[in-house]
């Protein structure tokens, strides 16, 4: 797909994402944007985590559109369909998240005179991604990433324990997690689990980003990256790995932890999810993608708006 560098343009190209939301895909999440009618000092591009879809950020989208941003939140491959039991997430590849990556930048290019990305778990390794690689993206935010699945382990076997995992994920015939054990809880248009395989691949993907960033510093002007003490869905100390090789090249990449003692689950931001405590968390995230935060950041050792409601 061609850069985009203008909002027409990048309307156009935002057309022609929404015209792959066909009548499989769930009415609530379509991919959809916010714009004020033309090109905006920023632009942002909110990326929702696996089993989930655009409508994860339904009410804090609207919250960075009433900053002045333009505000585009695209689905993933194979998210977001109307079946919630569907094994669609076993066809998901690493090119598939590298092309979405690529087409969802290059439409904020034509939102935004600056480019911030904003992605959660599965989503935040795009997001990582897109960090090491897009120069044209002047902030990254990447929460809760899984790089890694495995309780934390030492860190001379940390790494490399959740790469064989990786490889294993892959190896191994697809298991579709809702057969065992499906989701009870969350919205009500998440899927009821997700696939052994899509897991592997989006580790795949972040194993690139280390990979990449030990040889060369990442190409975004910025990153803070969010760690959940609670959360036991992913592995912080890869994150923090991560953190310390950007940091090696003198990039300007920071941690911001949430204590254990918030009791934050793994997704801070669908409004839907159980004992979630967005009035809590949306104040930090905003500050995060502005850089206005007080709290602290730490190196490791109108048109096309309803209501609050993302417009699709």
């Amino acid at each position: 797909m061609a850069q985009v560098f203008d909002y027409t343009t990048a309307m156009e190209q935002l057309a022609a994402l929404q015209a792959l939301d066909g009548d499989d895909v769930n009415s609530v999440c379509r991919s959809g944007a916010l714009t004020h009618g033309e090109t905006t000092d920023d632009a942002i591009v909110l990326i929702h985590g696996m089993t989930n879809c655009p409508q994860q950020f339904s009410d804090f989208a609207p919250l960075l559109y009433a900053r002045g941003y333009n505000v585009l939140v695209p689905r993933q491959p194979h998210n977001g369909l109307a079946d919630r039991n569907t094994r669609a997430l076993a066809k998901l590849t690493v090119a598939e998240l590298k092309a979405y990556g690529e087409q969802v930048t290059d439409i904020a290019r034509g939102l935004g005179r600056r480019v911030t990305i904003l992605g959660i778990s599965a989503g935040a390794v795009i997001a990582a991604w897109l960090a090491q690689f897009r120069s044209d993206v002047d902030r990254a935010v990447v929460v809760a990433p899984v790089f890694g699945i495995l309780p934390e382990l030492p860190s001379a076997i940390n790494d490399t324990a959740n790469w064989l995992t990786m490889q294993i994920l892959l190896a191994l015939p697809n298991i579709m997690t809702q057969s065992f054990r499906p989701f009870k809880e969350g919205p009500d248009y998440g899927y009821l689990g997700f696939s052994s395989r899509s897991l592997g691949t989006v580790m795949r993907l972040g194993q690139e980003v280390f990979r990449a960033a030990k040889a060369t510093a990442p190409a975004a002007r910025s990153i803070v990256v969010t760690s959940n003490q609670n959360d036991e869905a992913v592995n912080d100390r890869m994150t923090e790995h991560l953190v310390e090789r950007w940091r090696a090249h003198g990039a300007q990449a920071s941690i911001y932890t949430f204590a254990r003692s918030e009791r934050l689950g793994h997704d801070i931001i669908d409004p839907r999810q159980p004992n979630q405590r967005t009035s809590y968390v949306y104040p930090i995230l905003l500050d995060l993608i502005t850089g206005q935060t007080t709290a602290p950041v730490n190196a490791p050792s109108h048109p096309g708006a309803e209501g609050s409601a993302i417009a699709n």
